[in-house]
């Protein structure tokens, strides 16, 4: 019997190499003649390059590392992948929420810049074909840091803005000009990697939907929505269209806009196209059962998320899932209703938030055992 093991990050707490590894030895342990295969997932945010890596250097892509300025302006570090003139590169990496703090959060003062330091550096290299996975950022600032570091301008309250621009600067921009970016650009096809379907403003846009978790109060929340909506018209008028609408532009803070805005960038479905990369319908249709999951398995795991998207293939081909998370946040009949048989949170075993994620690899192990022990006969 064959078991595939596919697992998203548990945010904060294990990679979804980690992941599937703790879920893996708990089942080994109780069926050791069992075969486990292990597939880290990812749907396009943080956690994307440690999901290809493998497939990638299979296919000749070399790694780079790449100096870059974080979120708060402190250095940081930005993998990318190169083969000829296709470079595969993350935005976590360069501004993603886990590199700030939980204390120092905040969606007003944080900046996409290092992103595009990063998209800078692939250029330099000769590429002409990005693919940028978007997701798991820190920033609410519409794209407009890596904008600013591919070379556009930009004016704030008449004055040109030297240093990058954040979140609690979009309410105040006046202009830009955007030539030397687009020259930079000219012949560069840019391919944004989505985890998520969400619009730029509005109740489903960046800003009410995942400022919260980047540091926003209430009330910060409606200036920098404001600020949001005072930008996109600035945008929409400079380029004579408007994206806010479109399907993954609230993606990252903006940055789908942004992308979509700047470089042309043509959006893609994050889940989707790791699984193809990774040739997860093979490794599924072999296999007995699905076991997937993530930190937080809740209503926005069903707007794309990548679990939520091998769910749904495991269903096309009749194959049993059980999901393993850290917190479920949907109630038994959605579970029934999405086709999901047995579902298991650390949360419900452990003390407390805190103990739950500082022993994650733990609690994942135990579940593991405890579903193999009734589930494999």
């Amino acid at each position: 019997m064959r078991i595939l093991v596919a697992m998203d990050s548990f945010k904060g707490s294990l990679t979804a190499a980690e992941a599937c590894r703790a879920v893996a030895a708990g089942i080994v342990r109780a069926r050791p003649e069992v075969e486990v295969a292990q597939l880290p997932i990812s749907d396009g945010g943080d956690g994307l390059l440690m999901a290809l890596s493998g497939a990638l250097s299979e296919r000749g892509y070399e790694k780079h590392r790449v100096s870059v300025q974080g979120p708060l302006g402190e250095p940081a570090q930005a993998e990318l992948w190169i083969d000829g003139k296709t470079c595969i590169m993350e935005m976590a990496q360069a501004c993603g929420l886990t590199l700030v703090a939980r204390e120092k959060r905040s969606a007003s003062r944080t900046t996409s810049f290092g992103l595009g330091q990063a998209m800078g550096f692939a250029l330099q290299q000769g590429c002409t074909e990005l693919f940028v996975g978007l997701g798991g950022s820190a920033t609410n600032d519409l794209g407009l840091g890596a904008m600013q570091a591919l070379g556009c301008r930009f004016q704030k309250q008449g004055r040109a803005l030297e240093f990058p621009v954040t979140g609690a600067d979009l309410a105040e921009l006046t202009a830009l000009n955007d030539d030397v970016l687009r020259e930079r650009l000219r012949g560069v096809q840019v391919t944004a990697i989505a985890d998520v379907t969400n619009p730029l403003l509005g109740e489903r846009g960046a800003t009410r939907v995942f400022g919260p978790q980047k540091g926003g109060s209430f009330d910060e929340l409606s200036v920098l929505e404001e600020g949001m909506q005072r930008a996109a018209r600035l945008l929409a008028s400079h380029f004579g269209f408007d994206v806010s609408k479109r399907v993954g532009a609230g993606a990252a803070g903006g940055m789908g806009a942004a992308l979509m805005w700047f470089t042309r960038a043509r959006m893609q479905n994050g889940a989707q196209t790791v699984l193809d990369l990774l040739d997860f319908d093979r490794h599924l249709a072999a296999s007995r059962f699905l076991i997937t999951g993530e930190g937080c398995f809740d209503s926005q795991s069903q707007s794309g998320k990548a679990p939520w998207t091998a769910i749904g293939r495991a269903l096309e081909q009749k194959v049993p899932v059980a999901l393993f998370c850290g917190a479920l946040r949907l109630s038994e009949k959605s579970l029934q209703q999405a086709g999901i048989g047995q579902a298991y949170d650390i949360l419900s075993k452990a003390c407390n938030e805190e103990e739950a994620m500082q022993k994650a690899a733990s609690y994942l192990e135990q579940l593991a055992f405890r579903w193999a022990v009734q589930a494999i006969k």
